[in-house]
């Protein structure tokens, strides 16, 4: 194993489980040293890491944490179906891991056992987790189809289980001989912006950088224009794919440069022209064989633009948005279309699809919803939004009661009316703010016979924000009482969100 791992990229594994003393370190390579050094450990210059049993139990308890936050009592029945991944860094010892939480069904325990599985590498090296997770995911669960039956009647020897771990680990190198990108200290995205011309795109894109005094005027794109964005910490490159027949006919046959390595693509689509539907659904199915054809697994956006306010809910559009419903239920067949309505005078309608859109590209967003969600039932609260400081929901958490509390008859126009009107929330919140309207970081809003806080929170050095609809404004004490804990759990899942 240590062999393996001198060639490697991985710099280390770790199988750790809540076991009856709590969360400990079960299997390790390399091996625990017996040597007690300083609290902060310069990995980065040693062959082989070099961690003491002290240690592998401290990396332990704050990744189990994470599953199960402070309750050694699960009371859900169906806990081992819960599987998560995570990119979590370890500043103390310069690393950074993706970990695999789930639960393990054994023999030895009356509750479903929990568990995380570790790879780590040098914190200046993680963008080879990011860049490769979903073909390390692959790998992992396949793993742990095997490895879930070996232990099933009592942890066995380190010896025992390591041929596992060893193949596993062959499979990493095979990985690390054909990187999905080169290696590099930062990670950079490419997101596309793709479909007709006219349909849309660069209007969009000119309302999410809120430049909106180049919207009158506007000419159409000719070939790609590449932008960038800094946002969570990373650099976003968003290609605005012209959408000319003799264009699109060269990103096809250029897929290579234009498609490749595509990490989300937004598609946009002229709710209102539907003369032009059936040429718009070649043109994604075209884009479709491209992403099978590199065996990419790049998540869609579909955009159905230019549903204006006052037209919006007319027969012929709400026709038009069932044709193309089930003409994309047919072409993404593998997934659940998510669609989006949005208009350049709903600027918050934009602001949702691209906020859905970005948390796509977060391996956290589920293990941040899992404990954003502990949170909301340990404080009663109906539904929690959090949110960064430009407005985009970065995860959500509601409860069935959240619709009777509101009188919204569904729960997906619950959801719409909090996750356009969040970002509201918080331009409302800055500008009060600035005239120091606001004193103690928070805000209360009554509505009906709810009450709307909404919190400004620090994560290290970055503002963000939570909303919660309450039913109660005395909740407001139990929410702050949990807070230092939910957050102290969750910060280094979202300083990690996407970056």
């Amino acid at each position: 194993m240590e062999e393996i791992l001198k060639s490697s990229i991985v710099r280390g594994i770790l199988f750790s489980a809540y076991d009856k003393l709590g969360p400990e370190p079960i299997y390790m390579f390399p091996k625990p040293s017996e040597q007690n050094k300083s609290e902060t450990k310069d990995t980065m210059h040693e062959e082989i890491l070099d961690l003491n049993l002290r240690d592998y139990t401290q990396i332990s308890i704050k990744n189990l944490s994470l599953l199960i936050g402070d309750s050694t009592i699960l009371n859900r029945v169906d806990v081992e179906k819960f599987q998560y991944f995570g990119i979590i860094p370890f500043p103390d010892f310069n690393l950074t891991s993706l970990t695999f939480f789930h639960f393990i069904d054994v023999k030895f325990s009356q509750e479903p056992l929990a568990t995380s599985f570790s790879l780590f590498v040098d914190e200046n090296k993680r963008s080879f987790l990011y860049n490769n997770i979903n073909r390390l995911k692959n790998i992992i669960l396949d793993l742990f189809q095997v490895f879930d039956k070996e232990i099933i009647d009592n942890f066995k020897s380190q010896d025992e289980i390591e041929h596992h771990l060893k193949d596993f680990l062959e499979k990493v190198l095979k990985i690390e001989e054909t990187p999905t990108t080169p290696i590099t200290t930062q990670r950079k995205m490419k997101i596309i912006f793709a479909g007709l011309d006219d349909s849309g795109k660069t209007s969009y894109l000119l309302s999410v950088d809120r430049k909106f005094s180049k919207l009158m005027g506007l000419k159409p794109t000719f070939g790609a224009q590449v932008s960038s964005i800094e946002t969570l910490g990373t650099t976003i490159f968003l290609w605005d794919l012209g959408g000319q027949l003799s264009l699109r006919e060269k990103y096809l046959k250029r897929a290579q440069i234009y498609l490749y390595e595509a990490d989300l693509i937004f598609y946009f689509i002229d709710i209102r022209n539907r003369n032009r539907f059936e040429e718009s659904f070649e043109y994604l199915q075209n884009i479709t064989k491209v992403l099978k054809s590199f065996k990419q697994d790049t998540p869609i956006i579909y955009i159905l633009s230019k549903g204006d306010p006052d037209i919006i809910e007319s027969k012929e559009l709400n026709d038009n948005l069932k044709i193309i419903k089930e003409k994309l239920i047919i072409i993404d067949s593998n997934n659940k279309p998510e669609i989006y309505i949005t208009s350049i005078f709903r600027l918050f309608s934009i602001l949702r699809a691209f906020s859905s859109g970005i948390s796509k590209l977060s391996p956290n967003k589920e293990l941040i919803g899992h404990n954003l969600e502990n949170f909301s039932r340990e404080t009663g609260t109906y539904l929690t939004l959090m949110l960064n400081s430009d407005g985009l929901v970065l995860a959500d958490y509601y409860t069935p009661e959240a619709v009777s509390l509101t009188n919204i008859p569904k729960t997906e126009e619950l959801l719409n009316v909090f996750e356009i009107t969040a970002p509201q929330f918080a331009i409302l919140f800055k500008i009060f703010s600035k005239y120091k309207a606001i004193k103690e970081g928070e805000a209360i809003f009554k509505v009906a016979d709810s009450t709307i806080l909404f919190k400004k929170i620090n994560v290290y050095r970055y503002e963000m924000y939570l909303l919660f609809l309450l039913d109660d404004e005395i909740k407001k004490d139990k929410i702050n009482n949990n807070l230092p804990n939910f957050l102290n759990r969750t910060k280094d899942l979202l300083i990690r969100y996407i970056a």
